[in-house]
Parts: C-alpha cells; structure tokens; sequence
C-alpha cells in the first residue's frame, strides 16, 4: 500500500472517530423531561447542582451533565394488611392509603439529604409506618369504629407531621377495612348483647319492682291475719283454760272443806286414819269397774274416834 493510501485511510479513521465522539457528546449532552417530572441539574465532572428546578422539554448542557429527577405529580403510598397495636394493646389490622409530593423549591436541599428519589421514598415509607403506629396508640378498639373519622384526621396529622419535616406534602389519606381479632370480635358482640340485655332489664324495672312492692304487701297482710288469729286463739285457749283452772281450784276447795268438816266434830268426827279408809271406800264405790283389794285384819267396822 502507497503512502497516499495510507494517508487515507488515517483521515478516515480518525475522522470517523471524531464524529463517533461528536455524536456521543451530544447524545450525552442532551436530556428530555415528560410532563409528570421536575429535576435538578446536576454536573457529574465539575459535582455541581443547579438551584432551579427543570420541567417538562428537551435540553442541552455540557457533556455528562444528568437529571435527578423527582415526580412533578402525587405519588400514592399505599399500607395494605397493615398491623398496629392500639391503646389497650389489641393488634388491629388496616389499609391506609394516601398521596404525597414532594416540594419543588426545596428539590436541591432533599437531593442533598437523600440523594434521588429511591432513597428519598425508602425514608418516607419508614415515617409513613411510624405515623401510623403513633396514630393507632392513641385510639382503643371501639374508637376504630365508632370514630373513624377522628382516626383518619389523626393519621393525617402525624403523617403531615413527619412529612412536613422532610419537605413534602400529603394531599389526602385514605383508611378502610379496619379489622380486629376475632376473639375480640366475639367480646364485642356478646358485650353489645349484654348492653341491650341491661336496658330491657331497666325497661322491666319499675313493673317488676311494683309486683315485688305488691307481694310483700300481701305476704305483710297475710301475716298480720295470721298473728291475729293466732293471738285471738291464744285469748280464748288463755280464758278456757282459766275457766277450768277456776272450776278445778273450786272444786278442790270444796273437797278441802268437805274434808276438813269429816275431820271435825260436825262431821263423822274422824281422825286421820279414819279419813284415809273413808276416801279408800268412797273410791272404790265410785269405780265404774269392779275393784278387788286385800284389807288388812283385824277388820274395823268403824272408823269413829271413841
């Protein structure tokens, strides 16, 4: 080969490598944002950025120049199934959605903290949960249902909170399905029972406490007629007996003084013994059965004292 030829071919060559550098510096030195981006210029061979932020377009810069680009739109955060412990320490179980963006005036101070959006993101997520743990704390099991609202301002609040110290805005937030332990599902149910159970019982209670008032005024009455006649069969028990105590006393009083007028000399003038062998006879006479008896001898015809 000539030297000419030579020639040739080495202008070839290195103008063929000229433009293969030209096109990749230009390839390299231009860069496209869509609608949905923002970025910070950033200079990989000089490390310098660039304050304001870059939109939607087409540009150029100085070879190896590079975006650090951040959503220029809500990106939604989404906890599915997620697990927290609530003020009483019962673990409930929820899905919470919500929207955050970041600010665009402070791009170049986030980039600085986290340098692009990956990382940026992993350290909202991490105080996105912390968020959501402090808010469930502050409710018990009840709350969950019953102020569910005031739940989800809350979650709002701690998420704004945290968020707000990172430079980033929440646009809405989203809770629903919360759930809790079937056991305590079955706690609550029977609990509500019981609820509903109380207040008939407090509905039943003035008619029940004025059949009771009823009864015990007729158990009081009934025994008040029982002690009456209890006390009116006592008066009368109380003056027959009396009546017999009186017939009998007159009766023995008689017989003492029918006795005492035997004994004297009215009487048949007896003594002692005489009296004795008079009433032995007189009860033997009285029998209404036949009386068989051994008198001692010598028998007496008479008892009369000489």
């Amino acid at each position: 080969m000539s030297k000419v030829s030579r020639k040739c071919v080495a202008i070839v060559i290195a103008v063929s490598c000229i433009l293969i550098i030209s096109v990749a510096l230009i390839a390299t030195s231009i860069k496209t944002l869509s609608s949905a981006e923002v970025a910070i210029f950033y200079n990989r061979v000089f490390l310098t950025l660039r304050p304001e932020p870059y939109y939607e377009g087409l540009y150029t810069g100085p070879p190896g120049f590079e975006f650090i680009i951040y959503p220029n739109t809500f990106t939604t955060k989404q906890f599915y199934y997620f697990k927290c412990l609530n003020a009483e320490g019962i673990t409930m179980e929820l899905n919470v959605e919500y929207q955050y963006k970041a600010e665009i005036d402070s791009l170049q101070t986030i980039m600085k903290d986290f340098k692009d959006f990956d990382d940026f993101k992993e350290i909202l997520e991490d105080e996105g949960e912390a968020a959501l743990h402090n808010a469930c704390s502050r409710f018990n099991t009840t709350q969950f249902q019953s102020e569910r609202g005031s739940f989800q301002g809350v979650v709002r609040e701690q998420l704004q909170k945290r968020y707000t110290a990172h430079f980033c805005t929440i646009a809405g937030v989203q809770v629903d399905n919360i759930a809790w332990p079937s056991k305590f599902e079955d706690v609550i149910e029977r609990k509500e029972r019981a609820r509903e159970d109380i207040k008939v019982a407090e509905t039943e209670r003035p008619r029940l406490l004025t059949e009771a008032d009823t009864e015990i005024l007729k158990a009081k009455t009934q025994a008040q007629i029982i002690l009456d006649k209890a006390e009116s069969d006592a008066r009368v028990r109380k003056n027959k007996a009396d009546s017999v105590a009186e017939a009998i006393t007159s009766q023995f009083e008689k017989e003492a003084e029918t006795y005492s007028q035997i004994l004297s000399n009215q009487g048949l003038n007896l003594n002692q013994a005489g009296l004795m062998s008079y009433m032995g006879t007189r009860v033997i006479a009285d029998a209404k059965k036949p009386v068989y008896i051994g008198l001692g001898t010598p028998a007496k015809t008479s008892y009369v004292t000489p």
